[in-house]
Order: C-alpha cells, then structure tokens, then sequence
C-alpha cells in the first residue's frame, strides 16, 4: 500500500470518528493557535513600544548623566558635581566632527500663566536653542529660543498650540502677546515675571502617556513653557549647572560609540580630580535595544509556555491511536495474514497520527493568525504573524505526528498475526 492509500485510509478513518478525531487535535489547535498569537502580539508590542520611544527620543541622541562612582569617597552632593556650561562646551568643540548639537535645561520653575481672563499651572523650562528638539516637539508658529535671547537674559518665550488656544483663542493670536507669570523659585518664594511668547510648538501627547490617560487631550493637560536657561536660572536663584543633558550624534548609527568617547573625554577632564562622581552616558538607540532584548525574552518564555500544550496534544495523539490500534487489531491480524510487512503496517498508523497533527495545525494556524490579525487592528499596527513561528509551529506540529505516532505504530507492526485475529 502506498503512501497515498495510507492518507486516504487515515482520512476515512477520521471522518468515521468525528468527535474523537476532533478531541485529539484539540491540544494541537489550542497549542500552535497560541504559540502564533503570542509571537504576533509580541511583534505589535514591539511595534508600539517603538513608535512610543520615538515619540519621546530620536535615535541620534545621547543621554549624559552626573552619577556616582561605584565606591565614591562620600555619599552627599555638590554643585560641582554638575557640569558646567564651560566643560559642555569644550566637549561640544573636541566632538564638532561627531555631534551636530547639544540640548541643555536649566533652572525649571512652577508658576500660574494669566491673561487677565484666563489662568492655568504651567511649567517653565529653562533652555538652550536646543531644548524643544530634546522634547521631539516641533515648531509651527514664531522661532526658538535664540543663544542671543540666552546671552542677554530675554524675558521670551515659547509656548504649545495648547496653551495658546486657552489663553488667546487661537494659534495666530497669540504670537508676540505678553502674559504674566507668578514663578515659584527653588526658595518658595513668587516673583511675577512678564514673558512674550516668540514661538508656538505643537504639543503632542506621547502615545504611552496618552495610553496611560486614556487618550485625554483636554486643555487642562500641563504642557511645558519654554524659556531661556540663563533667563530661568536668574529668576530662582539657582547656579547654571547640569545633571543632564542630551548630545546629538551626526550619524545614529555611530551613536553609541560617541556615547563612549564623551565618557571618557568627561572622565579625564571635567571628573579627573572628583573622588565621588562620574560621567554617565546612553544612547536611545541602546535603550531601545534593551527594551527589544527584554520583550523576545518574555515573548520567547510565553511561546514555550504556551508550547506545552503541544506536548499535553501529542501525548493525546499518542494515546487515541493506542486506541486505535486496539480497535483494529483484527484488521492488523487480516493485513499480516495476507501478507503485509511490518513496514506497511508501521506507515499505516504514523501516516494517519501525522494527518491528525497536520490538519489539527491547520486550524492552530487559521485561529492564530486570524487573532494575531484582530490585535494588530486593535492596537492599529500593520504587523503580519511572523511567517518563521508559523513555518516553526506547523513542522513542530508534524514532528509531533512522527514522534508520537510511532510507539503505536511500532507496537501495532510487531502484533503477533495469530493472536491478532483470534482477538475479540
């Protein structure tokens, strides 16, 4: 008998046990369906994580941080531990050939911006011409922040689409208005200031914020204002010095590699004589990679897990065809009577547990990329099934057929032919 009468065998031999055939491939169904729609969903949270991430970073930038030495000579902290304009500067000048800019921010303060009619809590940012790009906003009305308006300490501004429509109505009236604002320094006290507004910048939500709030866009969300640092820094009190700052890479690609050269040139300059502190530096590009490293892990630990009832179905197959073969031992007693090999008889009842494992994959694979597909719509990212995971399922899926095929299909080849038709 060939290998095609054998599939037609088993095939009938299936429809003439519906339910039980049906029972059988449930675990392969249960089992590749999931397998299909974690690595899905696990590309889609991928996806969204990624589009988030470049919401709120660009993949040139590189973060630099003052932290301290894994065993500092003391555990509290100075002003000089921060960088100062003059160290920022001599980097961005050792890297010009590197870097294409640097954002620094300064002196932030609290304050109630009113018009006379309106009032609303903002938050003043004190920056560099930089400073709105380190946000990822963009500008739609006016200009920037100048390093002229940071040299001569100007009372300018630039504030969100947002704000402009709350206080002024609209985008286009508020351009070159002047509003008062009561700034809160770092000492408590209030100071009111007159700042006019230069430039609007389009506030855009971030989408995991946005997630977080469920897509709240009202007028009472708190976007930032945007100021000069020198400005900012002579209204509170406060030293113009920087924990943080964010260094531009003129090639992404190279990003991390000047990420290394900036912690050095810090460490053997600015940091050379600090007992405590230390230069820090990341590239968002690496960021990303270790959020993209966590999520295979968690994906690939979800898909074994979701693997074992591909273990539990074979272990079923296996036991329905130990059943099988006992049914038709009989038949297996005529087949060796007439004079069919072990051979046949082993091919028999593999090729029938292998049909029951392919067609039970089948659906496994309709179920799984059909909600794969559902959660792309719904988180509306245009990611497809991995093509590898389905490949990968529907042949672990026919290796299960083999596998635990062949222990029935071996013990029903050695039946013994007398003993098997005297079988009632």
């Amino acid at each position: 008998m060939g290998i095609w009468e054998n599939v037609l065998l088993a095939i009938a031999g299936l429809r003439a046990n519906r339910m039980r055939a049906l029972l059988t491939m449930l675990g392969i169904i249960i089992g590749i369906s999931a397998v299909i729609t974690i690595s899905t969903l696990g590309s889609v949270m991928q996806s969204f994580i990624s589009g988030a991430f470049s919401d709120l970073v660009t993949m040139d930038s590189i973060n630099v941080y003052s932290t301290q030495k894994p065993d500092p000579a003391r555990n509290y902290y100075l002003e000089e531990d921060d960088y100062s304009i003059e160290c920022i500067n001599d980097m961005a000048d050792r890297f010009s050939d590197d870097i294409s800019a640097y954002a620094i921010s300064a002196g932030t303060a609290s304050g109630t911006v009113s018009d006379g009619k309106k009032s609303r809590n903002i938050n003043i940012k004190g920056v560099n011409e930089y400073g709105i790009k380190a946000d990822s906003f963009k500008m739609l009305k006016g200009r920037n922040v100048s390093a002229e308006d940071i040299e001569k300490y100007r009372q300018v501004c630039v504030i969100s689409n947002r704000q402009a429509k709350t206080l002024f109505g609209s985008v286009d009236n508020a351009l070159g208005k002047t509003f008062t604002a009561y700034v809160k320094s770092d000492n408590k006290s209030s100071t009111m200031r007159d700042y006019t507004i230069i430039g609007i910048y389009e506030y855009k939500m971030p989408a995991i914020i946005s997630m977080l709030v469920g897509g709240r866009q009202d007028n009472d969300w708190n976007s930032d204002v945007y100021a000069p640092y020198s400005t900012i820094c002579r209204e509170t009190n406060t030293e113009v010095r920087f924990y943080y700052f964010t260094v531009y890479a003129k090639d992404a690609n190279k990003a991390p590699e000047v990420a290394q050269k900036i912690k050095e040139y810090f460490d053997e300059t600015f940091y050379a004589n600090n007992d405590s502190y230390m230069c820090y530096t990341e590239a968002n590009s690496q960021q990303l990679d270790q959020i993209n490293n966590v999520l295979n892990i968690v994906k690939i630990v979800m898909s074994v897990i979701a693997a074992i009832s591909l273990l539990v179905g074979g272990i079923g197959v296996m036991n329905i065809m130990l059943v099988s073969v006992t049914e038709r031992t009989r038949e297996i007693g005529v087949r060796k009577a007439l004079g069919a090999p072990n051979s046949a008889i082993r091919i028999q009842f593999i090729v029938e547990s292998v049909i029951i494992c392919l067609i039970g994959g089948i659906i496994g694979i309709t179920i799984g990329v059909s909600m794969g597909m559902i959660a792309s719509i719904i988180a509306k990212a245009t990611i497809a099934p991995p093509i590898f995971t389905v490949i990968v399922a529907m042949g672990f899926s026919m290796l299960i057929g083999v596998f635990f095929g062949y222990y029935p299909a071996n013990k029903a080849a050695k039946l013994d032919p007398i003993e098997a038709l005297r079988y009632e």
